[in-house]
């Protein structure tokens, strides 16, 4: 993302989709595409900064969501 600040996620809204996602809430979907859909970044203008947290699962995405989002 370059300089451009990072997105900030509510700790709350966040723990709640981990808590989601470790119950089997986000069957059939990868970690990034879940966290992804659950938070509607499909609506965010800057797509390209995000794009490879959409197919990414695992740690991959684990990084990705901390490199791009401030989780306050």
């Amino acid at each position: 993302m370059g300089n451009t600040p990072k997105l900030e996620i509510e700790r709350t809204a966040y723990d709640d989709f981990l808590n989601r996602w470790n119950q089997g809430a986000f069957e059939q979907q990868r970690l990034g595409q879940a966290f992804y859909n659950h938070f509607q970044l499909h609506k965010l203008n800057d797509q390209a900064s995000i794009c490879a947290l959409h197919g990414s699962d695992g740690e991959k995405a684990k990084a990705a969501i901390l490199r791009l989002f401030e989780i306050k």
